[in-house]
């Protein structure tokens, strides 16, 4: 069962997050952990497949929820069902450290990393 959004912004607390004084965006809820490395976490309102992590981090970027047939032309595409996760809980685990990204090489390509 997948968790609320009050229940994620909730757990993110419990990690060290607040609400942010300065919203990235007025479409989207954005919290931060000011710490040696000041990490920012956007999430649109009305949205559960995208977020997007800022900071000097491992898992800093913007992640979108792999769904058959929609092509991602942005962003880390993240398979939510291989994972058994929704989107909120993979951004919990990210930013938790109990999530670590792997890079894989992309389709057609021996290397890994971004594009």
């Amino acid at each position: 069962m997948a968790i609320t959004r009050r229940q994620f912004f909730a757990r993110l607390k419990r990690l060290g997050y607040s609400k942010s004084r300065l919203q990235m965006t007025r479409i989207g809820l954005t919290y931060e952990k000011d710490s040696d490395d000041r990490v920012t976490v956007t999430v649109p309102k009305h949205h559960e497949s995208t977020f997007h992590i800022l900071g000097d981090v491992p898992y800093s970027g913007i992640f979108v929820e792999k769904i058959e047939g929609r092509p991602i032309n942005w962003g880390t595409p993240v398979d939510t069902e291989a994972l058994g996760m929704d989107m909120f809980e993979v951004c919990l685990g990210l930013c938790s450290g109990e999530i670590q990204l792997v890079q894989e090489p992309l389709d057609g390509r021996e290397e890994g990393g971004p594009a």
